[in-house]
């Protein structure tokens, strides 16, 4: 099946599949996101991905990962996973890509749940040759922040040792109960996936060739640099196994990174 045949999240319930007494923590979001794209990203359709990607599972922890893919008018890549294991782990993460010609930041949407610890790392990540440019558009975000000081902690510096890909706009924010998300976090997503349709709608096309280039070399250096340090690697190592998890780093997560030296896959 397709991602858009599979993307009749809504229709699934939001028990998870491991342990029925737990909520998908993050499905609602997943939700938002289905019912949204469709609607607001003209072209909206399926980008083929590798099918043995589509959906995983282990059994010790016991878990499920299912993976979408899109492209838009606009967007050359959203792709989009959803991680269940019961109380052990919620992931949602989303990651959009705009078409060379739209010289705009890439959204990342991490939403995150361990046991007991919740977070998130939402943010429109700007990219190397536009940083400035970049940074400016997503100023009138900045107020997000100061309406909910919840966002203003600080991400670890153990992982990403420099702020080369984030915006000051960037939202993280760890979350002590499922309420917290559901109060404070579902909305500011829905705002901020909103704020970044609004700029592809906005955003007139550039054609000329060196332009291009310059968009798609940004986004290239985005996936070398998450390809080696992204921390969820790591569980998909742990997860799934070696092999899987290398698959997944270079044939759907960062599809424009080179293989090499890795600080999580070894």
């Amino acid at each position: 099946a397709t991602s858009l045949d599979r993307l009749n999240v809504a229709s699934r319930g939001r028990a998870s599949t491991v342990n029925s007494s737990i909520p998908k923590l993050y499905w609602p979001m997943l939700e938002h996101l289905a019912e949204t794209m469709p609607e607001r990203l003209p072209g909206f359709t399926d980008l083929p991905m590798p099918e043995y990607l589509h959906w995983v599972e282990s059994a010790k922890p016991a878990s499920t990962m299912e993976s979408w893919c899109f492209k838009s008018d606009r967007l050359r890549k959203v792709r989009c996973t959803y991680i269940d294991a019961g109380p052990q782990a919620q992931v949602l993460n989303s990651l959009w890509y705009p078409e060379p010609e739209f010289d705009l930041p890439v959204l990342g949407l991490d939403l995150l749940s361990f046991g007991p610890k919740k977070l998130c790392v939402i943010d429109m990540q700007p990219l190397p040759p536009s940083r400035d440019h970049h940074h400016n558009l997503v100023s009138p975000l900045l107020e997000v922040r100061e309406r909910f000081p919840l966002f203003k902690q600080n991400k670890s510096d153990k992982i990403y040792d420099d702020d080369l890909f984030f915006s000051p706009a960037m939202l993280f924010g760890r979350f002590k109960d499922a309420q917290e998300v559901d109060n404070v976090l579902h909305p500011v997503f829905v705002e901020y996936v909103d704020f970044y349709m609004k700029l592809l709608e906005e955003c007139e096309p550039n054609s000329d060739a060196e332009a291009r280039a310059k968009v798609l070399d940004g986004q290239r250096q985005y996936d070398q640099y998450n390809s080696e340090r992204d921390p969820a690697i790591g569980l998909f190592k742990s997860y799934y196994g070696a092999e899987f998890a290398e698959s997944y780093v270079y044939d759907f997560l960062f599809t424009d990174a080179e293989p090499g030296e890795h600080k999580i896959l070894g």
